[in-house]
């Protein structure tokens, strides 16, 4: 029997992407470059979106690398940003919305677990919804399981937590 255990997941601290949200704000007030221009940039916590309005591209550009700099700086895994729409806003403004990943899609969990068979590790990986527990005799075994995802790159802010 599988005594100890592990659970992959994608998640990221919302806390923490509303202190940067707040450090980002104060950086896009002082700039002296967006005096007079559009910059706004919204964080809406309970739907976990990100707006970004600009008068022009290169201001949005701009506001987007303050923001991911100060995401990166906290600690935020950039993956957990997902574009979900650019659209004109009004005037000659440009409007881009970002979502907060949260959970594994089905099609990424089975890529997880095929990988983990094909490896032929000695542990069992099952999909639990939005989250992939992998368990087992070995926290070797598990370590490197761990390691194998962390090596697949995916789009995606990979944590691991549960683990016993």
């Amino acid at each position: 029997m599988a005594d100890n255990s592990f659970d992959i997941m994608a998640t990221c601290d919302t806390n923490e992407v509303d202190n940067a949200h707040q450090q980002a704000l104060k950086e896009i007030a002082n700039r002296w470059d967006f005096k007079g221009k559009t910059a706004q940039l919204t964080w809406e916590k309970k739907e976990r979106k990100i707006t970004l309005l600009a008068a022009d591209k290169t201001v949005l550009e701009a506001m987007l690398d303050i923001f991911r700099t100060k995401l990166a700086k906290r600690g935020v895994n950039l993956k957990a940003l997902e574009l979900k729409s650019e659209e004109p806003a009004t005037g000659q403004g440009i409007r881009q919305i970002y979502t907060l990943l949260e959970g594994i899609p089905s099609d990424k969990a089975k890529l997880i677990t095929k990988m983990v068979k094909d490896r032929k590790f000695k542990v069992q990986a099952s999909i639990q919804g939005d989250v992939v527990r992998v368990s087992g005799k070995s926290k070797d075994e598990l370590q490197a399981v761990m390691q194998a995802v962390r090596e697949m790159d995916l789009p995606l802010p990979i944590t691991f937590g549960n683990y016993r």
